[in-house]
């Protein structure tokens, strides 16, 4: 658990903290290898260095936050009832957002986060728990460099290249100890 997150919890009044550290075990579930941290001031979790959580309070409420202002485009349906801005969910200072809102709202954003390269051109696919499950570049439509893939464990599961789609070069297997075991070169 990160310290700053605590103490940015533990300066809310009540409801709003006990509401908070509620969110927190609830995210801290649904996305086991995610890292948390504060982000624009307030609690998030990262997956791959991309935020796709993040809770605060206020006054009049509590609110989450999936760090992208298209996540909740569509989900009008999955938060009815709930008092929703570009990018936000507001709900009571004492009443955490349900489970089942939680992983549907995450599950989109990775699916977001999946679909748009992050600041140095990776496309990333995640797992629904937040690990990561394969990393590597596009050109034009098609799979280009260096691609990794994982296993839902978080061990390395294939690394290969591809040339335009096409797969090339070295190609490695590895066992769950992170060894070598099985290479295959690939021609150009």
């Amino acid at each position: 658990m990160d310290d700053d997150v605590t103490a940015y919890i533990s300066a809310q009044p009540e409801p709003q903290r006990s509401t908070l550290t509620a969110m927190r075990a609830t995210i801290g579930t649904l996305l086991p290898r995610a890292e948390e941290c504060l982000a624009y001031g307030m609690p998030s979790w990262r997956v791959d260095g991309t935020a796709v959580a993040g809770i605060g309070a206020s006054k009049r409420h509590c609110a989450f936050f999936p760090h992208s202002g298209t996540t909740l485009d569509g989900l009008a349906d999955t938060l009815t009832g709930y008092d929703l801005a570009k990018g936000t969910v507001r709900f009571a200072v004492d009443a955490p957002l349900p489970r089942s809102i939680l992983r549907a709202v995450i599950k989109a954003r990775l699916q977001e986060a999946a679909t748009t390269p992050d600041s140095k051109g990776f496309r990333r696919d995640f797992y629904d728990d937040g690990g990561l499950k394969a990393k590597g570049k596009v050109k034009d439509g098609e799979l280009h460099g260096t691609w990794q893939w994982w296993r839902k464990d978080g061990s390395l599961l294939r690394t290969g290249s591809f040339d335009r789609g096409r797969q090339v070069g070295e190609w490695t297997t590895y066992g769950r100890d992170s060894a070598p075991v099985r290479s295959t070169q690939l021609g150009k």
